[in-house]
């Protein structure tokens, strides 16, 4: 007699994972993306810049680019809306050097050839991010991707020329007169010696 209580359970087991492999899912939004194997609930397959606010090519002369030194603010969260750093509202700015190891590689693609006063949203995969391995004190778990809304507000040499960029009359003379001002303080500096 026990024996048939344990066979009803296992045909019972059988009969519901059967129909779980045979039931229709409705389509919709979520689950007709298919989603690449390995990647977690938190992350992304592959790099996302938005341009949210664009300089127009009549005010940007200069653009950031390989060893360029940013200044920018930036609020973080991960996809979740989990916040994990707020830059940008604590008016706190942070400033790197483009293609060094010690801001991670998403980020410093994602500014870039960027303008100043130029905002992006950026979503940056967990490859590109901290991988598989927790970081900021456990606030990013492993394979997550991390999401800014950055703003470039300062830039510092090596500036790149923006190929883009229309020259108008007001723009031209201030170069002029701002290259001017800087060749009269050299001039005066080197008399004081």
């Amino acid at each position: 007699m026990r024996i048939t209580p344990l066979l009803l359970t296992a045909t019972t087991l059988l009969g519901a994972a059967s129909a779980a492999r045979n039931a229709v899912v409705i389509p919709n939004e979520e689950n007709t993306k298919p989603r690449p194997s390995g990647l977690s609930e938190l992350d992304v397959p592959e790099l996302i810049i938005e341009k949210l606010e664009e300089v127009p090519d009549t005010e940007c002369m200069i653009k950031s680019g390989p060893g360029s030194v940013v200044v920018t603010l930036y609020n973080g969260e991960l996809i979740n809306g989990k916040v994990i750093d707020r830059s940008w509202d604590n008016n706190d700015p942070h400033q790197f050097q483009i293609g060094t190891p010690l801001v991670i590689e998403g980020l410093q693609n994602a500014v870039e050839d960027m303008c100043v006063n130029e905002v992006r949203k950026v979503t940056i995969p967990s490859r590109l991010a901290h991988g598989q391995k927790s970081s900021g004190g456990g606030l990013i778990p492993a394979g997550a991707a991390i999401v800014y809304k950055i703003k470039l507000i300062g830039l510092m040499p090596p500036f790149y020329p923006n190929p883009n960029y229309k020259k108008t009359p007001a723009i031209e003379e201030t170069v002029v007169a701002t290259e001017t001002v800087v060749a009269t303080e050299t001039v005066s500096a080197k008399d004081e010696l």
